[in-house]
């Protein structure tokens, strides 16, 4: 931000001149906005046309919203604020019959039905309050008309204040939900400004936001040809690397002793797996099954039976159905600007039943890893620093500039990390 000022966004090229030689290139042309501005307009960009016989290429300000198809269902706790919620969805949970014998499907059946009618029941919740919210308005405003007049009652006076609370108490309920989209984590009670979290919830789409990419050396804005050529990259990226599995023939100096194996293997108990919960944070991105953590704990003593009878089912059979370890792929651009489809990074969102597995597995691991990972790694182990590696590479590097040594240095860049954790996900699995 300069001056008090943004850029907006562009697509298409990335510079606006170029020497008539095409020696030299510059992006000297563009369009800086108000922070206001692009929080009040989430979908403004700018489009950098071609230039034919011009040195410069002319830029065009526009507001454009893509429609990429339907949002995916989420749920925001400020539905626990609603009155008779709490009633509802215990209400529906005990209805559910599913007549199932893998404990993992039967609780993916009733959170997927328990999503549909907490669906309907919110929509007419919020009709509701847009209908009160109107009715409301329309009340302040004829006894603000009385009180102008100099007719207004004691009566009048407590019936403003009684509406003036109706009308906060339904903006604080929206604040809760625009505070849950924004991300914000700061936020301290009574600091919930809706307008606030809209402007938030605006910058970040408009930064977010794909509005388009480079197919073939031509700019794309397509919706449909934009999401096929992402999942067709993405699809070749996710793919096994290998057709055959590497087998390493060596005995790993390291192994666990008879005790800790027959310690990681023990059942899992109900205190370990509400601790798992627990672990988990509330409001994280979900993933298909749509529900946070926040959900789980609210709801706890309601879905124990089936969260830990879908637990242990997966600990004696592992996954046995379609679906269990899908997951959302949200796209991050690795930089401002990104204009082509390998300039996202994907993150994997995970349902909430694979997170509490995830979770178990890595609490019973965290307890004997340190003893079975070579002392030399330097990352995701604990009193352990990623930076240690860094470090330790600049005094060696800083040893033969002063010594004056010959040196091969290789810089690596993963630009497939994934994939390599997925070869060695092979090799061990």
């Amino acid at each position: 931000m300069k001056g008090g000022l943004v850029e907006v966004p562009s697509g298409a090229y990335s510079f606006t001149w170029s020497h008539n030689s095409a020696s030299k290139i510059s992006k000297l042309d563009r369009f800086h906005v108000s922070d206001n501005l692009q929080r009040t307009c989430p979908n403004l960009s700018s489009l950098t046309l071609d230039r034919f016989l011009s040195d410069h290429r002319p830029i065009l300000l526009r507001e454009l919203n893509i429609d990429y198809g339907p949002t995916p269902f989420c749920f925001f706790h400020n539905w626990f604020e609603l009155e008779g919620f709490d009633a509802f969805v215990a209400d529906t949970w005990q209805n559910i019959t599913i007549t199932e014998s893998n404990a993992m499907i039967k609780l993916a059946k009733k959170l997927k039905m328990l999503k549909g009618h907490i669906r309907q029941w919110v929509k007419g919740k919020k009709d509701n309050a847009t209908s009160l919210r109107k009715e409301l308005k329309t009340k302040l405003a004829a006894i603000d008309t009385l009180i102008d007049k100099g007719v207004s009652s004691s009566t009048h006076l407590e019936d403003r204040l009684d509406i003036m609370n109706h009308l906060s108490s339904l903006d604080n309920t929206e604040s809760i939900e625009l505070a849950q989209k924004a991300k914000v984590k700061w936020s301290i009670e009574g600091d919930e400004n809706s307008n606030f979290f809209h402007g938030i919830i605006n910058k970040r789409r408009n930064n977010l936001a794909i509005r388009g990419t480079i197919i073939d050396g031509e700019w794309i804005e397509e919706p449909i040809a934009v999401k096929n050529e992402f999942l067709s990259h993405f699809q070749s990226r996710f793919e096994a690397p290998y057709a055959n599995r590497l087998v390493l023939d060596m005995v790993f100096p390291n192994r666990l002793s008879p005790e800790q194996a027959q310690d990681l293997e023990r059942v899992f108990v109900k205190e370990e797996i509400k601790e798992a919960v627990w672990d988990c944070g509330l409001d994280k991105s979900p993933g298909p099954d749509s529900f946070t953590f926040g959900f789980y704990r609210r709801f706890w003593n309601l879905i124990e039976g089936d969260v830990v009878e879908a637990v242990n089912h997966f600990f004696n059979n592992g996954f046995r159905h379609s679906g269990g370890n899908s997951s959302f792929i949200a796209l991050i651009s690795k930089f401002q600007g990104a204009k082509m489809v390998k300039d996202y990074r994907p993150i994997s969102l995970i349902g909430s039943l694979y997170k509490i597995i995830t979770k178990l597995l890595a609490n019973r691991l965290v307890t004997v890893i340190d003893g079975l990972v070579n002392e030399v790694q330097s990352a995701f182990i604990a009193n352990r620093q990623i930076l240690d590696g860094p470090f330790i590479l600049n005094e060696i590097i800083h040893w033969w500039s002063s010594k004056k040594e010959q040196t091969l240095n290789f810089q690596v860049d993963f630009e497939n990390a994934f994939c390599d954790l997925l070869t060695l996900g092979l090799f061990f699995g």
